[in-house]
């Protein structure tokens, strides 16, 4: 018999989300930074940057229809309660991409790899490097790359990724992503849902070892993504 709309308990939803804002903020308290510029050239960076792209561009779409087609699995949907499902999560993180753009553009916060290349005098002073075009931009930073010798993976994603850092759109991704499936798991099929903030978490951790955020941003993006996902997730369980 599935659970009634109105049984999640609040304490439940706050112990989840708390699951998944609380490590960040510890790691914001924390009196170093994470990223690892002294261990760019070692394999294993490799594999938070493999998380990361679960994510990104096209493994985000491959992420969300694994969710779904698990969610749709557990839970035996109708094709109603399976189409609101789609356009709840869609709306969501439609929702989150245009808060977090407007952000960005709000806060013009330099990333960490790219105030590390400054001091390393690879790149042009931050101001006149943000100044110029996202071409000028992405050839300086694959220029400062080769110069470092750098995987050919990381020398790839930072050039590919020469805008503002706050906040971190994977970790907004990631944390919608966790809060949405995982508030409806618990409420209707709980197994497996308490992976899902061990995921997202491990998402965030990871875009600030390879120098893409500072923890700030991703504890920003978790409050966020969360949200967002929250009010999606309430809505979807009050009418399904």
């Amino acid at each position: 018999m599935p659970t009634p709309p109105s049984s999640l308990p609040r304490r439940q939803v706050l112990t989840f989300s708390a699951a998944l804002i609380l490590p960040l903020l510890l790691l914001v308290c924390l009196p170093w930074q994470p990223f690892m510029h002294d261990a760019l050239q070692t394999g294993w960076l490799w594999w938070p940057y493999a998380l990361t792209r679960m994510v990104d561009v096209p493994g985000l779409a491959l992420t969300m229809a694994a969710l779904l087609l698990l969610t749709r699995h557990k839970l035996t949907l109708t094709p109603a309660a399976m189409l609101a499902l789609v356009a709840a999560l869609f709306a969501t993180l439609a929702s989150d991409w245009v808060i977090k753009s407007l952000i960005k553009q709000l806060t013009e916060e330099p990333r960490p790899y790219l105030l590390w290349l400054e001091g390393q005098n690879l790149i042009p002073a931050i101001r006149q490097f943000y100044a110029g075009s996202v071409e000028l931009r992405g050839e300086q930073v694959h220029a400062a790359s080769e110069l470092l010798a750098l995987p050919e993976w990381l020398c790839n994603h930072w050039q590919a990724e020469v805008n503002y850092a706050f906040p971190s759109g994977h970790s907004i991704a990631a944390m919608s992503l966790a809060q949405f499936f995982g508030l409806i798991w618990l409420a209707r099929a709980p197994s497996g849902a308490w992976l899902l903030p061990v995921w997202a978490v491990a998402i965030a951790l990871s875009r600030t070892l390879i120098g893409m955020h500072w923890p700030l941003d991703v504890l920003a993006s978790a409050l966020l993504g969360s949200l967002t996902a929250l009010l999606a997730a309430r809505w979807w369980l009050h009418r399904y």
